[in-house]
């Protein structure tokens, strides 16, 4: 995987279990901490949600067809 980074520039990987649903724990004990030993792998991520992370802030804005279930409380 590092060596088709090196190669292609490629910026990423989708993973997805193969076999059996335990290749996801063989992923994140095993193959992630060996790409993070190598440089190769991000140790952590930038706070905030992804909506701040792309538009910059954490609110919809006021046109956005979400909002208006801002106003609906509780029960």
């Amino acid at each position: 995987m590092q060596q088709w980074v090196e190669d292609t520039d490629v910026d990423g990987f989708n993973l997805t279990y193969v076999v059996a649903h335990d290749t996801f724990e063989k992923i994140v004990d095993l193959l992630v901490p060996e790409l993070q030993k190598r440089g190769v792998y991000q140790t952590s991520y930038k706070e905030g949600t992804l909506r701040q992370k792309i538009f910059g802030h954490d609110y919809l804005p006021e046109n956005h067809p979400a909002q208006k279930y801002r106003k609906i409380q509780a029960k």
